[in-house]
């Protein structure tokens, strides 16, 4: 029945596309420009020479966009993955984040929240509130926005209060699995030269998934989030921008369901255990922007904070129903991550051009950013017998007690940057750009592992510069190509946990693999591009073309020593790809949006790596020998076996097919308003979910979704309502397959929201 509707309606949409054309005699409107940030100052998106996505906050609500991970396949090129539950993976062109699971890694996507840098990783799981835009910038950023942008840049703008008027809007959503959602907004005009904005939105509904076992819903929701933004402008150039934000959420967390558990139904599973989350997230900015005659100067300073609790069943499956697992039954009670960061940066943007022909951009950052990090894994590694007896910190330091990877750490960064580009005007056509950074980076760690069994000091520094270089060329008044070379990097780090010695000893005989600390990821992308108005204004065509030389690749790696691993660098990759995004006013009335992406990766220089879920395998076979004991050598050399060459392999999390569309019709109701329908057609392809590209455990099956739209809007501002349908064909689309790195090996899937519909009524107060 499934693929039956399926195929209804891609019929229904196509016919749909195809009545459009047939009825499109009245004439279309054009393209307005459409202002983006990109580049620290407001540009319009069809006069950068780079890739850039950007979606009002209308669009937002339209595709149905309420947090990063709805972004996956929207832009071309982006893929965004859960992982382990609560991270959110960003995926660009092929780079992402694969070291996740060490605190002090960074992301390969640079997360900006009105200009400011957001650190913290798990400020990605927030959910979006009155939104002004999203700009998603595609490649690597090495001038303006620097480290950790390797893969892009993803810019959110919120919504500013407005000096001199007092007005708001609300809404409330129900729907499927007793969703209740509400938002509201209202901006308090307070002088003459100031106002208050405040936001707020609450989500709560049940979850998809049932654990069957202790009756716990799983993938459920239960956020409130809030924002007060304060404006003061004392002068026409003068404007200081105040920010206090808050986002708090408490759930049971995500279903990761187990690949070997045989429960039928795709949104059943059967764990063991209790699942928690608990995520409080806050930051507070002030932004500071004078404008000269010659230069805007613009100051951003943040105080960012993020507190993450998690309980998780990391076997994924329950032991009294699958028997003799292939895993051991691990419980994550509890990991917890607390994220203190400050950041400053100061901006310096030339307002006209020096001698006719010179556009500046220039700035300084600075980022501090300490963080808590504590877990504490239970392993039934006593008897096996499905049962975690109670242990004490002298079994701990003593070797034994039934525990897994157990660790205290405060990891500490601290980066100082300085940067400047410059954008040569050599004829009315013809632009060149020029940009340079240079980066400083320190990282300091201590670290506690296994209650003070091993205790570690670690340090590691480093400095880069990079850059970008770019021509740009008007074919005409409404096209323009360009050419770029960009050099990006993410730095290297330390790793809490890492193989200690080489030789025969009491514990340790095989290699290391994993080291102390791990290395920079830098990459040379080369790209070419079009953008272009064509048919007078009615449709809109963006392309690009790239090619990416990717050295140090950042991974997370698998010792052979129990209960250890890190983040290693896979020495160099290549990745290539074409883009396309197009916009046609097919009538008045009917907009077509889509975009299509292809990308291909492969590993393309020897790299020796182990596969935990191997070893972990490995670990299974040869612990009978060892007399059941994790530490002796047998087991230790047994891992080292399942040492494998990468060398060939695709990167992680890259779909090597995406495609979007989606056709809106509006209509004008006399006198009531307008009628407003979308019905979009999303397709994600196949892909590896590590670099390994295990065949039983890696590969994320590809899937499509359909979503539609309906509203009807008074030309009052009153009360409006609107239909919502999402996944019609209840696709159970696996959104991630995650496989656990800290010494079970067990893999678990995350899907993609079932079939919903929802009502949404909302109105202007």
């Amino acid at each position: 029945m499934q693929y039956l509707n399926l195929i209804k309606l891609k019929i229904l949409f196509f016919v749909f596309l195809y009545s459009s054309f047939l009825h499109a005699a009245a004439p279309a409107p054009k393209f307005e420009e459409i202002f983006v940030t990109a580049e620290k100052k407001s540009e319009n998106l069809q006069d950068l020479s780079q890739a850039v996505t950007a979606l009002t906050g209308e669009d937002l609500d339209d595709a149905g966009i309420s947090s990063f991970i709805d972004l996956s396949a929207i832009a071309p090129g982006v893929n965004v993955a859960k992982n382990e539950g609560f991270k959110t993976v960003i995926t660009i062109r092929g780079i992402g984040n694969e070291a996740n699971q060490n605190a002090i890694a960074n992301p390969s996507v640079s997360y900006h929240l009105d200009g400011v840098y957001i650190a913290s990783p798990f400020s990605l799981q927030t959910d979006f509130l009155d939104l002004e835009r999203v700009e998603v910038l595609r490649g690597p950023q090495g001038t303006l926005f620097g480290q950790n942008s390797t893969a892009g840049a993803i810019n959110v703008i919120t919504s500013a209060p407005s000096i001199g008027e007092a007005f708001g809007k609300a809404d409330v959503t129900i729907g499927s699995y007793n969703l209740l959602k509400t938002r509201a907004t209202y901006n308090f005009p307070i002088s003459d030269n100031s106002a208050l904005k405040a936001s707020v939105s609450t989500n709560k509904r049940n979850g998809y998934t049932t654990n069957l076992t202790n009756g716990q819903d799983l993938d459920d929701a239960d956020s409130m989030s809030a924002r007060l933004r304060y404006l003061f402008q004392p002068s026409d150039t003068l404007s200081i921008n105040l920010t206090a934000q808050h986002f708090d959420e408490k759930r049971n967390g995500a279903a990761a369901k187990g690949i070997i558990d045989d429960t039928p139904h795709p949104r059943e599973l059967r764990q063991d255990s209790l699942s928690e989350y608990d995520l409080n997230a806050q930051l507070y900015s002030a932004i500071i922007e004078s404008v000269g005659d010659t230069f805007t100067f613009k100051s951003l300073t943040s105080y960012q904070k993020d507190d993450i609790l998690i309980r998780r069943d990391n076997d994924r499956h329950d032991f009294a129903q699958v028997g003799s697992s292939p895993f051991l039954m691990s419980y994550f009670n509890p990991e917890t991550n607390k994220q203190t960061t400050y950041t400053q940066e100061f901006n310096l943007i030339s307002n006209d051009s020096f001698f006719d022909m010179l556009d500046i951009v220039a700035g300084a950052f600075y980022l501090n950013t300490e963080v808590d990090i504590s877990i504490r894994e239970l392993l039934d590694n006593g008897n096996f017998n499905g049962i975690i007896e109670p242990h004490t910190v002298a079994d701990v330091l003593a070797f034994g007690g039934e525990v897994g990877f157990i660790s205290d750490s405060k990891p500490k960064r601290v980066s100082h940057s300085v940067y400047g580009q410059g954008t040569f005007n050599l004829s009315p056509e013809l632009r060149t750009i020029l940009g340079l950074r240079y980066t400083n980076d320190d990282v300091k760690s201590q670290v506690s592992n296994f209650y003070g069994r091993e205790e570690l000091s670690l340090e590691i520094s480093g400095e880069k510069v990079t850059g970008r270089a770019a021509v740009e060329y008007d074919l005409n008044d409404v096209s323009m190509t360009y050419l770029s070379y960009t050099h990006g990097f993410k730095p290297g780090g330390t790793n809490l946990t890492f193989g200690t010695e080489e030789g025969p000893t009491a514990f340790f005989t095989a290699p290391i693999v994993v080291q102390q600390t791990y290395d920079d990821e830098t990459v040379d992308a080369y790209e070419i591009g079009l953008k272009t108005d064509i048919l007078d204004g009615l449709v809109r065509l963006n392309a690009a073309a790239f090619f990416y030389d990717y050295e140090g690749l950042q991974y997370q790696a698998t010792d052979p020593e129990m209960f250890r691993g890190g983040v290693g660098n896979i020495p160099e990759a290549e990745i290539s790809g074409f883009e396309l995004e197009f916009s046609t006013y097919l009538t008045d009335s009917i907009l077509v949006d889509g975009n299509l992406a292809y990308i291909d990766t492969e590993i393309t220089e020897d790299h020796f790596a182990i596969d935990n879920v191997a070893s972990d395998a490995a670990t299974a076979a040869a612990l009978p020998g060892a007399g059941f004991n994790l530490f002796d050598p047998s087991v230790e050399l047994a891992r080292y076996g399942a040492l494998q060459n990468v060398k060939g392999n695709d990167l992680a999390k890259t779909p090597s097919n995406t495609r979007n569309l989606a056709i809106s019709y509006l209509k004008d109701v006399p006198g009531y308003g307008e009628m407003k329908s979308r019905l979009q057609y999303t397709y994600r392809g196949d892909f590896n979910h590590r670099i390994f590209n295990n065949s039983s455990t890696d590969i994320v099956p590809e899937y499509e979704t359909f979503d539609f739209t309906l509203g009807l809007y008074p030309s009052d501002g009153s009360a409006y309502i609107e239909f919502i349908a999402r996944n019609i064909t209840g696709k159970d689309g696996i959104n991630a397959r995650m496989t656990d790195v800290f010494g079970v090996g067990a893999t678990g899937d995350e899907l993609i929201p079932p079939e919903r519909y929802m009502i949404r009524l909302g109105a202007e107060i």
